[in-house]
């Protein structure tokens, strides 16, 4: 078993490092072949980092995937928190010059279902914590069904390579409405983005009892692999691998290049939204219907 190592403390790493970008130079370990990497926590218990796995999926799944999410995740969003990169004086949001408060716009969307309302509900709602279908799902119904057999297939890599942390999962799956997770799978809501290298950041708001699950796909370009900086660890996924990550520890990516003008980096992390097992209670607003 490979134990790595933090190489900077917690504190000082989140003061010092949050939002910024880091190049390979950086890592002392480069993972380029299948593998694990485990880490320990104050309190002595050994727990998952990466479990890495070279060419998973065929270049058919990649297609299914890549003609059902593509499209939609090269809309650009400002809400993607510090992993859309700070400012020099550290501040992942922004005033425009209309006074809108936001952070850096990115090509990413969000598919399947997520736990918060949308901001224009808060105040009907009266809570930060609603259950819905995410607008992908309800304005995409034939790709989200195309790209079922993709999703599926992630989710049985994650029992056949981390079946301890996916029966924690699925049993955290289980107490969740049908309405509100996606069919055989262990998972809730995929974030997919295109051709965005994410600046350092940890994950909230998922699972803690589960590991993310990442895939890459894309042609003609270079980079984009994914690094643990406090560990000094970086993973060279490319398209077809399968990475189990923590993404509750600090992780980011190396620059992407584009070989080619048609050149694209299309990832997807799968998990379970925390609070999704809260939303019991069926309410309609307009045409979203949410579970609080």
């Amino acid at each position: 078993m490979k134990i790595y190592e933090k190489k900077i403390p917690d504190l000082l790493f989140k003061e010092k490092y949050t939002g910024k970008n880091f190049g390979t130079k950086w890592y002392d370990y480069i993972i380029d072949s299948n593998g694990d990497g485990h880490y320990v926590t104050p309190e002595g218990i050994v727990k998952v980092l990466f479990k890495f796995r070279k060419k998973q999926f065929s270049q058919e799944i990649q297609d299914i995937a890549i003609s059902s999410f593509l499209t939609e995740s090269k809309k650009k969003h400002s809400n993607r928190g510090v992993a859309a990169g700070v400012s020099s004086n550290g501040n992942a949001r922004h005033y425009t010059s209309t006074g809108q408060n936001e952070g850096n716009y990115i090509a990413s969307n969000i598919s399947g279902y997520y736990d918060r309302p949308l901001r224009e509900h808060r105040h009907t709602l009266k809570t930060i914590k609603a259950c819905r279908t995410t607008a992908f799902n309800i304005n995409n119904e034939e790709l989200w069904k195309k790209g079922a057999p993709f999703i599926q297939r992630c989710s049985k890599l994650y029992k056949k390579y981390s079946p301890n942390e996916y029966s924690l999962q699925k049993k955290e799956y289980s107490n969740i409405l049908p309405e509100l997770k996606i069919p055989k799978t262990v998972f809730t809501t995929i974030t997919s983005n295109y051709n965005w290298r994410t600046a350092c950041h940890c994950d909230s708001g998922d699972f803690t009892g589960g590991l993310g699950n990442l895939i890459v796909t894309g042609s003609n370009f270079n980079g984009g692999y994914l690094g643990f900086p406090q560990f000094k660890v970086l993973i060279k996924i490319e398209p077809g691998d399968f990475l189990i990550m923590d993404v509750h520890q600090w992780h980011c990516n190396t620059p992407i290049k584009l070989i080619l003008e048609n050149g694209f980096r299309l990832s997807f992390v799968m998990y379970i939204r925390e609070d999704m097992k809260e939303c019991k209670t069926k309410k309609k607003i307009g045409k979203v219907i949410y579970y609080k």
